[in-house]
Parts: structure tokens; sequence; C-alpha cells
């Protein structure tokens, strides 16, 4: 038996975004004890880069060439401790 607030909360799942209903999905199979088999999840968190755009690629990989590396910390301005003391 349902207990009535859980029922009328189910309700209302479609109204939520995939994502949504997955993660309440684990939450009660979690609470369940249960797990899914074995790489299931992965397979549906890779499904989930499936709606990008397609130049999605070309696009990261422009912005990773536009912005400059992150310097060394020896590198960067401030106090520096002597590395012989």
């Amino acid at each position: 038996m349902v207990v009535e607030h859980l029922r009328r909360a189910l309700e209302h799942l479609e109204e939520l975004t995939p994502d949504e209903q997955e993660d309440v999905a684990e939450q009660i199979l979690a609470y369940t004890g249960r797990v899914e088999p074995r790489g299931v999840r992965a397979r549906r968190l890779a499904g989930a880069w499936a709606d990008l755009p397609a130049d999605m690629e070309d696009t990261l990989l422009r912005w990773r060439r536009e912005v400059p590396p992150t310097p060394l910390i020896e590198d960067l301005p401030g106090e520096q401790e002597d590395a012989d003391a």
C-alpha cells in the first residue's frame, strides 16, 4: 500500500524534467535498497549529451584555445616563500 502523500506526489511526476525524474527514481531505489544494473546509469548519462548542438565540440575547443592557461603557482604575483628555507 502506497501512502496517500506519496501517491499524490507521484501524480505530478510528469511535470518534472527527465533529469529530475531520474533523480526521483534513483532516490526511491536507494531507499528500497535496490540498485540499477551495472552500466545503466553510465549509458543514461552518455545519452544526456545527445541533445547538445552539433557544433558544441567545436565551440568547446574554440573556448579552450581562446582562454590562456592558468599560470603555475610559482609564477603568480605575491609573496613567495623561499623554497630552500
